[in-house]
């Protein structure tokens, strides 16, 4: 089967998975192109996969250059995410590709689609015959507001290789014998990053300056988080990091006594499941979708929060601060059980038969 796989292909953790996963299919047999905009246009094979990166422009160039992917490389399966879903389901309709394939990332609650955004989703993603979600939040989003019939649905977890990436870089700033809070993600107001600021300024008014929390990450909230942080005096400690490459990463989340995730809305979660697999302490927001795969939810509730409630937080990171000690190899454990490339791949396949 001739496959044409639609993402944006760059040194992400993310576009590793899907990566491994266009080589998992290549050795069953397929044949696989990827296909992805960036700034430069260039083409090149890796390993037995073709990859054709075509210069990305507005919407009218982006829509033409997947109709020119596809009609050159006449694929049976289309798989696409992110911005390549729309024109993907559009362009490959009007050139007859047998199966089109869909694979949502985001809850609607979270990125709030505009009237016209919401419609446009709405009709266009009748025309994937499958559509790949994170969770089972993401799916009933599909189901409730975009009326997807559950049966189109399958649900596939992810998994991460952030143990594939060997620390090359160190982290000077991080450097304190203080107990050291981590907390990762794009400067978005879903992010909910004041509820922790609000929480560690309650904690420093009962404790002191015993703790340094460090922001990973950039966004559109930058500015504005810096100047709440100023006017809570706590400029010593919550330290901006900006962007992480992808090779730090292993040394910040091991670096940290605990990790902190308090979005609203996660409808997998990334960087839950990178932290539990460096064995990271965390503390989770019970809205991310990765939980929904842990078995024996029941015994885990010690580590997840309401993210509206900034008393509990406040009381769970305080434990933490009291000297509150985890078995050893209990998150890289529950990693262990629960994520996997496998069972990401058994679940991916469903899709393709």
């Amino acid at each position: 089967m001739k496959i044409l796989f639609c993402f944006t292909y760059n040194k992400s953790f993310l576009a590793n998975v899907f990566l491994e996963l266009a080589k998992r299919m290549v050795e069953e047999g397929n044949e696989v192109t990827v296909f992805s905009l960036k700034k430069i246009r260039t083409e090149k094979n890796v390993g037995a996969i073709k990859v054709v990166i075509a210069k990305q422009g507005g919407h009218f160039a982006n829509y033409k250059n997947l109709f020119k992917i596809i009609k050159g490389e006449k694929p049976d399966l289309i798989i696409s995410n992110f911005n390549y879903v729309y024109p993907s389901l559009l362009m490959g309709r009007l050139l007859g590709v047998k199966k089109n394939i869909a694979w949502f990332h985001t809850e609607s609650a979270h990125t709030r689609p505009g009237f016209f955004n919401f419609i446009l989703k709405k009709n266009v993603v009748k025309l994937a015959n499958k559509v790949i979600v994170n969770s089972s939040l993401l799916k009933n989003d599909l189901v409730i507001n975009f009326l997807v019939p559950e049966a189109k649905i399958v649900t596939v977890p992810f998994y991460t290789n952030i143990t594939k990436f060997k620390p090359t870089q160190s982290i000077e700033i991080i450097d304190t014998p203080k107990f050291k809070i981590g907390c990762p993600g794009r400067l978005v107001k879903g992010k909910n990053h004041k509820l922790l600021i609000d929480s560690l300024f309650s904690l420093k008014q009962k404790y002191g300056s015993t703790f340094i929390l460090y922001i990973a990450g950039s966004g559109e909230r930058e500015k504005s988080l810096k100047a709440y942080v100023q006017s809570k005096e706590m400029e010593d400690e919550i330290i901006f990091l900006g962007n992480l490459e992808i090779d730090t990463l292993p040394t910040f989340y091991k670096k940290m006594d605990l990790i902190v995730l308090p979005s609203l809305h996660e409808a997998f979660g990334f960087v839950f499941i990178e932290a539990i697999c460096l064995d990271a302490p965390v503390l989770v927001s019970n809205r991310f979708g990765a939980l929904q795969f842990i078995k024996n939810k029941e015994g885990n509730s010690f580590f997840e929060f309401n993210p509206t409630d900034q008393n509990e937080l406040t009381l769970k990171i305080e434990e933490y601060l009291c000297g509150k000690k985890i078995p050893s190899n209990y998150f890289k454990e529950l990693y262990t059980a629960n994520f996997g490339k496998e069972k990401t791949y058994q679940a991916f396949k469903q899709v393709l038969q």
